[in-house]
């Protein structure tokens, strides 16, 4: 079996992960506003679903790979994107520390 790729472990001040993830989905929801070509790429596709319903899923698969990356998992889409993570860091500037987070994704073998 193969070993489970990890994610250097990272913390909340005063919150737990799962407390950090409601907070997130509560402040800031997922917004389609910019996603409607998406949507309805997906409709054309599959014509049987209505449109409002095509932008509930999309829009929950969209709030579970957050909730998943923040939760410190490793996400793969062989052939879209492979390995993305989050990687918090702290930031130099101006004399002053300002946490940062990037998104790593990497190539898949595939393409390679």
């Amino acid at each position: 079996m193969k070993k489970p790729k990890t994610v250097k472990p990272f913390f909340f001040k005063d919150l737990s992960h799962q407390e950090m993830v409601d907070l997130l989905n509560i402040e800031n929801p997922i917004n389609l506003k910019y996603n409607e070509n998406l949507i309805n790429r997906i409709h054309a596709r599959y014509p049987l679903i209505e449109k409002h319903q095509v932008s509930i899923i999309v829009k929950a698969v969209f709030q579970s790979m957050r909730d998943l990356l923040v939760l410190g998992k490793v996400l793969n889409f062989n052939n879209f994107f492979f390995d993305v993570k989050f990687h918090f860091f702290d930031y130099h500037k101006d004399g002053r520390i300002l946490p940062s987070l990037k998104v790593k994704i990497s190539t898949p073998p595939p393409l390679r």
